[in-house]
């Protein structure tokens, strides 16, 4: 495996091998001579091989070749479903070759050189193209074993779909390896493919991969002594049920929540405007994480938290989630408007809860998998009733009632002022009001001057769309005042001011929805004004006889909960049916989830899409018995985490002797022979700088700061066309659409980041500054305690001594002048190297 290299005209320190990141970089007396910053190449093109395969060759497959070379059918005998059925090839000879790509039969066929495919027309060049890279890039399949079947024409074929298997983990006589179940699940098919699993990392690796892991920032020097030396058998799980206790554990993991369901802190679009309130929602998310709180309970509160009769602000407050889409503040057309926000957000309630792609079917039948234009609809039904309501409180019934009496005193106090306020501004608020509502469309401004108690759900949303944009458009009503009224509204607003000490303090606001209390407006499917309205109903193809599927029906059905008066209970139906253990699907797709984040790929390697053009599991017999175990052991994330961290799966080095062999196997390191080596996430790295800075506050919670302020990346503003340069920089999800795998890009804006970039500059100064009042002057002593507060781990003999001679000066004898610029340069450098920014 290729490493990174910092070579400079003094000289250089390189290690390399074919396992994983290695020491690899030099000390040099001014930066700039460093070339560039590199990342790990060769596992860094398998995975792009993988990508290439999951993004175009399989839909490509499925769509343009399997109905006339694939199970069912196979002109020429040639079958295209498999890896190992191309190189076999049919009639005419193998369809690809590895050893001359160019030569490939199918790149003939695909080019109209000879046979011609497909037989109805060529396909386009970059299709062509993309094939072609395929090939010559290894061919690369994720599993050997894994076949391209054509999208199931019903649920019966439908994998993720099916009751969970009611399996026993495999027991091998031979297996001395595994610790507990999922060991023997993994160990199976290592030894059915001829593989065996890498020995176990050492402990220095084991607690800063666990620390990273679990609670997203590397362990200190104290941690990683306190691991490393503790003798006691149980030393490993009791380091594992303390991380999974901390605070930063909810900080750390909430962050793979927000990613899903598109969380961030404006409104998007050219004005992007900032939504002040909306973090009680990224608390609430942490909060859970931190409290174990139940997957279902989780789901409700988010889905329905207004529904439920409960005094509990957290619910209310969970809610936030079906605020999260982008709004238009100066949109017009509020009839697309809104129906763009509900099919918005019935695509995001699919893809995080359901795992599966749905907006293909918004305008037809979903071309691969057995979900119906009109199941998409039934979904989007249950959120049919919704209003966004931004006049409610994170407070409890006791909380409102006592600011409610205050409120009263205040009033009371100050209604002649409050009087003249009024009209002396009343002329400009009905004037931009009639400014406001002509913007609309007639039927839109209908909606607006009807009575409320005569409105339908949906001309209350076309209402509240014209009522937002009072204030937020235009420069607000206020924006055209005259000089003597401003003044004269001035002086009575400081006359105001002088009764605040009767007025309560404030309530906290928080974004949320509600269930609209008059007639509903009916759902219907577009372009088929005549047809029957679509009921919120579950997908169809759920809905099959057996005793589970009337179960799961009854899970949905009976409402398990006090609800709100003047609700519908759409929203709480659909949370108990994704929270259901009769569901097969959803808690599949969590488990999924957690799996992905300590492996960096799910069992399903397309988390977001359980349908046929995802992948299929690689382990699906693993992925069935860790589901049901989760969902007979109450559902609980830290219990999962547990059992995967305890495992010798998740324990393995990321170093093979066999791993070049076995990467001709198992390219895709699917059968998890060893720890797949990933880089940090963007907000990894840049708390990890602040962790070994020492510069980092530990604040919990509480609104967003600006990317300056040296808090964890979760609590930095989120805004969507506007992202911190840094971690944008390193492919932080935008909150434009649910991410359920980021992107792993490797660019020169990268490199520039950490070399020259001011932010890594700056936390070298500081770990610098750091080393020497922990340790002193001494160049020695400086070199060992750089390496160990930085990678988690002492300096080798001659890492050690290199780093000492460079700060000591030429001889090694005394101190230069600029010894400890040399000393911010050992720092950065060892911020840029793979052993900082990639965990092993």
């Amino acid at each position: 495996m290729w490493k990174p290299q910092m070579s400079s005209v003094s000289g250089s320190l390189t290690q390399s091998g074919d396992n994983g990141p290695s020491s690899s970089w030099m000390i040099a007396g001014c930066l700039a001579a460093v070339t560039i910053w590199h990342l790990p190449l060769a596992r860094g093109s398998d995975q792009a091989s993988i990508r290439l395969f999951e993004q175009e060759i399989r839909p490509m497959l499925l769509s343009e070749c399997i109905r006339c070379h694939g199970p069912r059918k196979a002109e020429g005998d040639l079958r295209l479903d498999s890896r190992d059925a191309m190189l076999r090839g049919g009639d005419s000879g193998p369809a690809i070759d590895i050893e001359r790509p160019a030569e490939s039969l199918i790149l003939q066929a695909l080019r109209y050189e000879g046979p011609e495919m497909p037989p109805d027309g060529p396909l386009p060049q970059r299709q062509v193209d993309v094939f072609a890279r395929w090939i010559a890039a290894g061919a690369v399949w994720p599993d050997p074993g894994d076949i391209v079947a054509a999208g199931p024409s019903s649920a019966s074929q439908w994998w993720a779909v099916q009751p969970l298997a009611d399996v026993a983990p495999p027991t091998l006589p031979h297996d001395t390896w595994s610790t507990g179940p999922i060991d023997r699940f993994i160990f199976a098919r290592l030894d059915a493919a001829g593989l065996t699993p890498a020995p176990p990392a050492d402990r220095y690796t084991l607690v800063r991969r666990a620390y990273l892991d679990v609670l997203g920032i590397p362990p200190s020097p104290t941690e990683v002594q306190a691991f490393v030396n503790d003798p006691a058998p149980d030393a490993w799980e009791r380091l594992v049920e303390r991380l999974l206790d901390d605070p930063r554990y909810g900080e750390h993991w909430a962050r793979y929540w927000l990613d899903l369901v598109r969380y961030a802190e404006s409104d998007g679009w050219n004005a992007d405007a900032y939504r002040p309130h909306i973090w009680r929602y990224r608390d609430y998310v942490i909060r859970s994480f931190n409290q174990d709180k139940p997957y279902p309970q989780f789901v409700l509160e988010q889905l329905a938290g207004d529904e439920l009769a409960a005094d509990d602000p957290e619910a209310l407050t969970a809610t936030g989630f079906l605020r999260l889409g982008i709004y238009e503040y100066n949109q017009r057309d509020a009839r697309n408007h809104w129906n763009d926000i509900m099919n918005e957000t019935t695509d995001v309630v699919a893809d995080v809860f359901l795992g599966l792609s749905m907006a293909c079917a918004r305008c037809h039948d979903h071309k691969f998998d057995p979900i119906l234009q009109e199941d998409y609809y039934s979904l989007r039904a249950f959120f049919e009733p919704l209003i966004w309501r931004d006049d409610q409180v994170a407070a409890t019934a006791a909380e409102r009632a006592a600011y409610a009496e205050q409120l009263a005193r205040w009033e009371a106090a100050t209604v002649e002022i409050r009087t003249q306020i009024d009209e002396l501004l009343q002329p400009y608020y009905d004037k931009k009001w009639k400014t406001t509502v002509e913007k609309f469309p007639l039927d839109i401004q209908a909606c607006f001057h009807m009575p409320r108690a005569d409105r339908t759900s949906w001309q209350q949303q076309m209402a509240y769309l014209v009522e937002r944009q009072f204030e937020e458009e235009g420069g607000g009503p206020l924006k055209n005042i005259s000089k003597d009224d401003k003044a004269r509204h001035e002086a009575l607003l400081r006359e105001l001011a002088t009764m605040d000490h009767l007025k309560p303090a404030p309530l906290p606001p928080i974004m949320t929805v509600a269930d609209f209390e008059g007639i509903l407006a009916p759902t219907r499917i577009p372009d088929v004004s005549d047809g029957p309205p679509i009921p919120p109903r579950f997908p169809s193809a759920f809905q099959q006889a057996g005793a589970a599927a009337a179960a799961l029906q009854r899970d949905a059905e009976e409402i398990r909960h006090e609800l709100r008066p003047r609700t519908t209970g759409r929203r709480t139906r659909l949370a108990q049916w994704i929270g259901s253990p009769h569901n097969p699907l959803t808690p599949r797709v969590i488990v999924n989830r957690i799996w992905q984040h300590h492996f960096g790929r799910g069992i399903v390697d397309t988390p977001n899409d359980f349908g046929a053009q995802g992948a299929a599991p690689s382990h699906p017999e693993l992925l069935d018995w860790l589901t049901r175990d989760f969902i007979d052991h109450g559902w609980k994330f830290k219990r999962l985490h547990k059992q995967i961290l305890m495992s010798s799966t998740w324990r393995q080095s990321s170093v093979h002797p066999q791993a070049s062999q076995y990467a001709r196997i198992d390219p895709g390191e699917v059968l998890l022979w060893r720890w797949r080596v990933r880089r940090l996430r963007a907000e990894q790295i840049r708390d990890a700088m602040l962790v070994v800075s020492g510069m980092l506050e530990t604040q919990v919670g509480g609104p967003s700061v600006a990317s300056e302020v040296p808090r964890r990346s979760i609590y930095l503003k989120q805004f969507r066309n506007q992202n911190d340069t840094f971690l944008h920089g390193f492919d932080m999800a935008n909150g434009l659409h649910s991410v359920a795998v980021r992107d792993a890009t490797t660019t020169p804006l990268q490199a520039l980041l950490m070399i020259n970039g001011s932010f890594a500059l700056d936390q070298a100064r500081h770990l610098a500054e750091r080393l020497i009042s922990e340790v002193g002057e001494e160049p020695a002593a400086l070199a060992e305690r750089a390496f160990f507060v930085a990678w988690g781990r002492l300096p080798s003999a001659a890492e050690a001594l290199e780093v000492r001679d460079y700060i000591a000066g030429p001889g090694g004898a005394g101190r230069p002048e600029d010894w400890r610029d040399r000393l911010v340069d050992v720092c950065h450098v060892l911020l840029n190297a793979n052993q900082f920014l990639y965990v092993e």
